[in-house]
């Protein structure tokens, strides 16, 4: 099998300018339940910590909460009291105004720290905003937490708060938007596609075809989710299997324009291989994707279908392979792809060209023609994480 390293398209440097993941609990018997109302009523961002007192008591409702004075020497923000009955528990919050797992890291060693000096306090996170990632860390952590969508997560003396909202804001859906665009996951695809390199920012940009300004952007982004850690101008990979699953996440088939076509052959594989050899004579860029892909990468599913990504003109690719166009029934789809990191690393596997695993997996996991066991089987096969 051959890779080839680069973009096809983008031998030139870059322009100058520019899961959610579930938590299991583990069987526990609570002494205590804790009734809340559907709806809690949550401050605006610019009123965190003044607003935190009141999310806890719509928390807690049958508690008796209160807010105490925080010593000048003390290393987090926020100090209360829960009461029920002789019950007395101390809460020590610390309010970060960024929720990205690199932030709740510092805010948690901090608490860790100051709940050890005091055994009878319960360490708490909140923040605008505390997305799967960083829930997933406070859980871990032992450390309960809470923020203004509606997520929150306390365990203590027997009492569970456990509320998820599935909720973003709109800014986290934009740094998102801007973190899985065309070029940036280029950056993506370089990083998983070798898990185990370890990069400079030049060569990371070099590698991606992309300016080192954009680069910089999205190796901070990762960094702050923690997906990469950076150590003395060395960026290497830490949790490629997380990265994957956000990435798919916030990633569809159909954002790239498709053309449909039939074609008279009745072998997928031949009419592949034509496409491939037509291809490679006009020095087209193209890669097969999807059933097609993978039945040369880890065959699992059987279709009859061919799709394939192509950079040119379609109307002469279908013209040389005698396909005709139709609206439905079509067992031919050309993809049309909106940038060139669709082509990075391309395979070629018996003389037919198919994209990487990592594109590969994504394309495959929405597909609704058995495109997840699919996807799961090359991720098993494959990609290993």
């Amino acid at each position: 099998m051959e890779v080839v390293s680069r973009f096809p398209a983008v031998q030139d440097r870059a322009r100058a300018s520019l899961e959610p993941v579930d938590y299991e609990h583990s069987r526990r018997y609570f002494t205590r339940t804790v009734k809340m109302a559907s709806k809690v009523k949550l401050p605006k961002a610019s009123d965190l910590e003044a607003g935190v007192l009141g999310v806890l008591r719509e928390l807690l409702p049958t508690f008796r909460v209160s807010e105490q004075r925080t010593g000048r020497q003390a290393t987090w923000d926020l100090t209360f009291t829960v009461r029920s009955g002789r019950t007395v528990r101390r809460l020590l919050v610390e309010c970060k105004s960024v929720g990205e797992p690199r932030y709740l890291a510092q805010a948690i060693t901090v608490l860790k720290l100051a709940s050890q000096q005091s055994p009878r306090s319960y360490p708490v996170v909140a923040a605008p905003y505390i997305g799967p990632g960083g829930q997933h860390l406070c859980r871990e952590a032992r450390v309960g937490y809470l923020d203004l969508t509606g997520n929150a997560f306390l365990n203590f003396n027997g009492v569970l708060v456990d509320r998820r909202s599935g909720e973003r804001p709109p800014r986290t859906k934009a740094r998102l938007r801007r973190l899985f665009s065309p070029k940036s996951s280029r950056i993506l695809r370089a990083l998983l596609e070798q898990p185990e390199q370890e990069w400079t920012l030049a060569r990371l940009a070099a590698e991606a075809a992309i300016s080192l300004r954009t680069a910089h952007l999205v190796v901070n982004a990762l960094e702050e989710k923690v997906f990469l850690e950076k150590r003395r101008g060395a960026i290497r990979l830490q949790k490629p299997g997380a990265l994957l699953d956000l990435w798919a996440e916030n990633y569809r088939i159909d954002q790239h324009r498709q053309r449909t076509f039939y074609s008279f052959l009745r072998d997928p594989r031949e009419l592949a291989a034509k496409l491939g050899a037509h291809a490679a004579s006009q020095h087209m860029p193209c890669a097969l994707t999807l059933h097609s892909g993978a039945a040369l990468v880890a065959p699992f599913v059987r279709s009859a279908d061919v799709h394939a990504y192509v950079r040119g003109d379609v109307d002469g690719v279908a013209q040389a392979l005698d396909l005709r166009p139709v609206e439905t029934g079509g067992n031919t789809h050309l993809l049309v792809p909106n940038d060139d990191g669709v082509f990075y690393r391309t395979q070629v596997i018996e003389h037919i060209p198919v994209v990487c695993n990592t594109q590969l997996y994504l394309d495959l996991l929405h597909y609704p023609a058995r495109g997840r066991e699919q996807a799961e089987e090359l991720r098993r096969q494959k990609l290993g994480y």
